[in-house]
């Protein structure tokens, strides 16, 4: 099988990591939505969960139509700002949360007075920025722009939050390195939160930043374009695989959101065995009123044959 070139393989596996990514950031939203983790600060991992879902829903299907061979089905400039549009809206989501984070070790206090419109605007900012770089994509298929600016517009939209996550998470680690070490247990959850959301933001870097490398070299350097055509395959597949990491880290790192997963499929594996002894029951009903009829034919049969004969 030729992996420089598209094939069952890669339409299997990237079919796959959509439904995996569909699957878990829907149990995501699913989880967060409960009441016993229905958390204000929780709905900016809702919002990331969302911007997740839309990869699997749309990102990965465009891709998958638009590299058919000898068929385009979707332009490339629909896909192009599909894929950036919710990208982006992830990367801001995280500086977002790391700047919500930061509030809370920094001044707990005052996190806990937030309003529900701070969150409202924290939820939406990220959607509205990721217009951006995706305008830029735009622009630049309209020859408004230069692919020189169209790069510029996305290597500042990256480096911008990732610097701001990389700050955030340097104070933080430096307020929590100078508590003392009996703190209060409502400090140690928002400090064992936030070492979660830094592993998730790490997780997004590292899966992202192959992929934004490789495209500014790509538009910028023309002898660099004879890549092998399975090392961007690969590193578009890595890309997307950061949609579904944070549900793994979810379950690793906070206990109950564990235990919310676990019931879920408990009351799913419960509604399934409910059906099965309603079907088992419904089946041995049927089969009783068949036997009665059955039956009850043979007897009057029998019974108007011997009244025959006696007479």
């Amino acid at each position: 099988m030729d992996f420089n070139r598209w094939n069952l393989f890669w339409s299997v596996f990237f079919a796959v990591t959509a439904v995996i990514i569909i699957i878990s950031n829907s149990l995501s939203i699913a989880v967060l939505l409960r009441q016993k983790l229905r958390k204000r600060s929780h709905y900016l991992l809702i919002d990331l969960a969302m911007a997740d879902l839309l990869v699997g829903l749309f990102a990965i299907p465009l891709y998958m139509m638009c590299v058919i061979p000898d068929d385009t089905l979707v332009s490339t400039l629909t896909l192009d700002c599909v894929d950036m549009f919710t990208g982006f809206c992830s990367i801001f989501t995280l500086a977002v949360i790391s700047l919500e984070r930061l509030n809370a070790v920094a001044r707990p206090l005052q996190h806990r007075t937030l309003s529900s419109r701070c969150y409202t605007v924290a939820i939406v900012t990220p959607w509205i920025l990721s217009l951006i770089p995706t305008s830029s994509r735009v622009l630049l298929g309209s020859s408004v722009i230069t692919i020189r600016s169209f790069v510029i517009v996305i290597i500042i939209s990256f480096t911008t939050p990732l610097v701001i996550i990389c700050t955030a998470y340097c104070v933080i680690w430096r307020k929590q390195a100078s508590r003392l070490q009996n703190v209060v247990r409502a400090s140690r959850s928002e400090a064992r939160l936030s070492k979660t959301l830094f592993l998730i933001t790490g997780t997004c870097v590292s899966t992202w930043l192959p992929f934004e490398v490789f495209v500014s070299i790509f538009h910028l350097c023309s002898p660099c374009k004879k890549v092998p055509y399975v090392v961007h395959v690969v590193i578009k597949l890595l890309h997307f695989s950061n949609s579904f990491i944070n549900f793994i880290i979810y379950c690793l790192r906070i206990p109950d959101y564990r235990e919310a997963v676990s019931e879920i499929f408990s009351r799913c594996k419960c509604v399934r065995a409910t059906h099965r002894e309603l079907y088992s029951f419904a089946d041995s009903q049927t089969n009783i009123k068949h036997s009665y009829s059955v039956s009850g034919t043979l007897t009057l049969e029998n019974f108007s044959y011997s009244f025959d004969q006696n007479v």
